[in-house]
Order: structure tokens, then C-alpha cells, then sequence
């Protein structure tokens, strides 16, 4: 079976809405503790990390609820918490994302998922997890099941997000998974249950990964070959459930039958971080199989979104828009962001200096080039600011040679360049505002000239650095 047109792809894509769509499961803390690593303890040889800031976000289910709602979708989210302080600051933060909290049960007796990742720049140290006792079941699921039964009905597409933390108790699935079939909405489950698949039978989709699918039928993924064999034996467990195998590296399967079943490959790029990437396809899929999209483009779009999301350290959700731009411009579209986009990125880097650039970028030249190269002398996180086309438009009287996504993907595709901005301003201050670089960079003509964002670059010191070889 062939991959799905270009042009089938994206009316598909401009054509979804808004639906609503319910997550079950079980929801977790995910905290982090960003710093840095220059020495070695003297009590053991371990690493010595020196704390910079910490963030906490919702993990687990709750990142599948937060990609939801970034993606468009109204979202209700349903699962367990301990009455615990953890658990608090999770009903806290669905509370401030303008989440119903009526489908989240707190029990004294359950212990709150936390899993507290410490990172240094791109790497992970350690990743401490409070965890319920192994073999947890939440016993007193009967008053969820009713809160399940009364809002199903409101939905389009029910997710059941299962990281075997004790929350989904067999019965409880069953019976939710029967209720929604009873109304004709598709149930899509990510699945971390190792052996006991029947409990998900009913499901319309399921997304299992290489080591859940191995487990699970006893076969050792390591080609296609035993991909579609290990799909077709899950397939037969579930009478007849679409499967949506993650195969890593290897890309995505999905598996309709023996004769209708496509590969999607992955993009050959730098993998930064995979925690996500299986709750940022189970989210597409959510999104595109509740308005109807045929399965071959709502899997193309899935493994489109896993592809962006390894690209990024910790956990992170795209627009629809963002994914979009990824489809039609190719994967150096990573790199051009915007101005939200990139606060929401910074707030997640190292202490290397934030590096900006700003001009029209229009007539492209080596003097560019050779200019671009310089910034990495500042050792930092580098980013292109560019005017809009409308922007210049309005300073130079005219068009520019390029428009702004030309000139944009040229310059992401330079390995002296981290990111693209473009601004709709006539000038970058409010983007200097904004981000807060340590580090603004200006042409040699300009050393003896006043510099539009002069106030701004003193009121936020960063330093201005000339370097030669720059024309516009």
C-alpha cells in the first residue's frame, strides 16, 4: 500500500476542527532540574550538578491531555492522583490550563507518579520516579465509571493512556471501551501492559511500541518481516483493532490487515529526546481519527509529529500550525519558529548565551554566509531574526527578492544558525524585549551608526558585537 498524496494529506489536515476528545489514564508530574556539571563529587565519583532552575509539567496521560489542547482540541481529562502534594500540583496546573478537574479521583492510599528528570545542557544525569508499590490496582473505580458514562456521550474520541501505574484497572477498561462502543466513538490505547492485551479488546486503534509489541506476542521485532507478523497476531487478539506499531529509528507501521498495511520511514536527523514521541502520536491519531481522516493520513501525520518532537529535549507540544509548516517545507522548518515558540524553547536551555541577529536577509550572498559562520565564535544558542515580507514592504517601498519563508528555510539550513524568527515589526525590539539575548550581533556598517533597537539592547544589557564581511 502507498503512502498517501501530498495534496490528500493536507486538506485532511486543514479540514479538522475543533473535537472533543476525553483521555483516561494514568496522569504524572513530570519535574526537571536544569543545570550544569563542571566538577565530579569528592564523596563518589558522580557528577556534581548545579541546580539553575526547575519546572514542572503534567507527564504521563496529562501530556497526551496538554498535546490535545495545543493541537486545538477541547479536552477532558479523566484518571487518579494521590491526596498528596504532588497530586495538588497537578490539579493546579490543569486548574491554570482551564481544565474540568470533575474526571480526576484523589485517593489517600495512591502515591502521585512523579518522574523527576535532572538534566545538563542535552543530557540526562539521572531520572528519580515515585511510583505506587508495584501490582497497584485502584479498586474503587465505580464512581469514575459513572462520571465516564455521563460525559461520553459529548465526545468524539475517547484515548486511554495505560503507563501500568495502577490507575486503568482491567475491568474499568472493559467496561469504558464498551460504553464507547456502544456510541460509535473510537477508542485509541497506549499501551504499557506487557502481556495481557485482552483487556484492551474493543479498541479501535492501539499503539504499541517495538518492546510492547515484542512482549506482548513473544516475537522479536528486528525487520519488517516480524513487525508484520507480531501486528497481525495483536490484530487477531483485538478482533481486528488498526495497529500503529512505533518501530523507533525504523519509523511507524500500520497495520489495517495482511494486505493493507504501510511503513512510514523517519527522517535520518539528530535525536535529542524520545520521551513524548509515543504521546505525541497518540494525540495526532486522536485528533485526526475522531474527524474521520482514513487511517494511512492520520498515521503519515503521527509519524510526522514523533519525527518533530525527538528533535527537542523534554517533553514539548506543537500547533497545528507548526506541524503544518513541517509537512509542506521539510524538516529544516524545525529550526524556524515563532516568537511564543521560541520563549517556550529558551525557557528549556542551558546557560550558553542566547546569540541574535536581525536584518532583511533578501539578496542572499556569500558575504552572508561567511558573516553567519562568525557566530559561533560566541559559543552560544544562535537565532536569525528576519523582517517579514510586509515588513519590508513597508521600509523599502517595495518587495522583497525573496519571500520571507525562502529566505527563512535558507537560513535554517546553515549549521551556524539554531533558529529563524520572522517579525512583523519594522524593527527587533519587541523580539530583543522578548527573549532577552546576552548577545546581539551587527555588521562592521554599523559600528558608527545609531542602531534602531539601541534603547532596548541597554535597557535588557545584552552586549553588541561587530563582525566584518555583513552587507545587505
Amino acid at each position: 500500500m502507498l503512502n498517501p498524496d501530498p495534496q490528500s494529506c493536507l486538506s485532511a489536515w486543514d479540514e479538522v476542527t475543533s473535537p472533543n476528545i476525553l483521555v483516561l489514564g494514568d496522569l504524572m508530574l513530570d519535574r526537571y532540574s536544569w543545570g550544569t556539571v563542571d566538577r565530579i563529587s569528592p564523596e563518589a565519583p558522580i557528577p556534581v550538578l548545579r541546580l539553575v532552575r526547575e519546572e514542572e509539567r503534567l507527564g504521563g496521560a496529562g501530556n497526551v491531555v496538554m498535546n490535545l489542547k495545543t493541537l486545538g482540541c477541547k479536552v477532558t481529562v479523566s484518571g487518579l492522583i494521590g491526596k498528596d502534594s504532588i497530586g495538588n500540583q497537578i490539579l493546579d496546573i490543569l486548574s491554570k490550563e482551564g481544565f474540568d478537574n470533575s474526571g480526576v479521583q484523589q485517593e489517600r492510599d495512591y502515591p502521585t507518579v512523579l518522574k523527576h528528570r535532572m538534566i545538563a545542557g542535552h543530557n540526562h544525569l539521572l531520572r528519580l520516579d515515585h511510583d505506587p508499590p508495584v501490582g497497584y490496582q485502584y479498586l474503587n473505580y465505580s464512581k469514575l465509571l459513572r462520571w465516564l458514562e455521563s460525559i461520553l456521550p459529548s465526545q468524539q474520541a475517547l484515548v486511554i493512556s495505560d503507563y501500568n501505574k495502577g490507575t486503568l484497572h482491567p475491568l474499568l477498561i472493559k467496561s469504558t471501551v464498551h460504553i464507547a462502543n456502544s456510541l460509535d466513538i473510537p477508542v485509541l490505547v497506549d499501551p504499557r501492559n506487557l502481556g495481557n492485551y485482552e483487556i484492551y479488546e474493543g479498541c479501535s486503534w492501539i499503539k504499541p511500541n517495538r518492546k510492547e509489541a515484542s512482549a506482548a506476542t513473544g516475537i522479536s521485532i528486528t525487520d519488517q518481516e516480524s513487525a508484520l507478523k507480531a501486528a497481525g497476531i495483536l490484530q487477531q487478539k483485538l478482533n481486528g483493532a488498526v495497529i500503529a506499531l512505533s518501530l523507533d529509528k525504523d519509523g511507524l507501521l500500520l497495520f489495517q490487515s495482511s494486505e493493507e498495511f504501510v511503513f512510514f520511514g523517519t527522517e535520518a536527523l539528530e535525536v535529542f529526546d524520545v520521551v513524548g514521541a509515543g504521546d505525541m502520536v497518540i494525540g495526532i491519531l486522536a485528533m485526526l481519527v475522531s474527524s474521520k481522516v482514513t487511517p494511512t493520513v492520520a498515521a503519515h501525520w503521527a509519524q510526522l509529529g514523533a519525527a518533530m518532537a525527538i528533535q527537542h529535549v523534554g517533553v514539548i507540544s506543537f500547533e497545528r500550525e507548526e506541524i503544518r509548516k513541517r509537512f509542506v517545507y521539510g524538516h529544516t522548518s524545525i529550526k524556524i519558529v515563532s516568537l511564543k515558540r521560541l520563549q517556550k524553547e529558551l525557557a528549556l536551555k542551558d546557560e550558553s548565551p542566547l546569540v541574535i541577529t536581525n536584518g532583511y536577509f533578501d539578496k542572499l550572498s556569500s558575504t552572508h554566509l561567511k558573516f553567519l559562520g562568525q557566530l559561533r565564535k560566541f559559543k552560544g544558542f544562535t537565532v536569525v531574526a528576519i523582517n517579514s515580507d510586509a515588513s519590508i514592504q513597508r521600509k523599502k517601498g517595495g518587495p522583497p527578492l525573496l519571500d520571507e519563508m525562502e529566505r527563512a528555510r535558507l537560513l535554517a539550513s546553515l549549521q551556524s544558525v539554531d533558529r529563524v524568527l520572522i517579525f512583523e515589526d519594522d524593527n527587533c525590539c519587541e523580539v530583543f524585549r522578548c527573549l532577552k539575548p546576552q548577545i546581539v550581533v551587527k555588521g562592521t556598517r554599523y559600528q558608527d551608526k545609531q542602531i534602531e533597537e539601541s534603547q532596548v539592547i541597554e535597557e535588557i544589557g545584552a552586549c553588541v558585537e561587530f563582525l566584518p564581511e555583513y552587507s545587505l
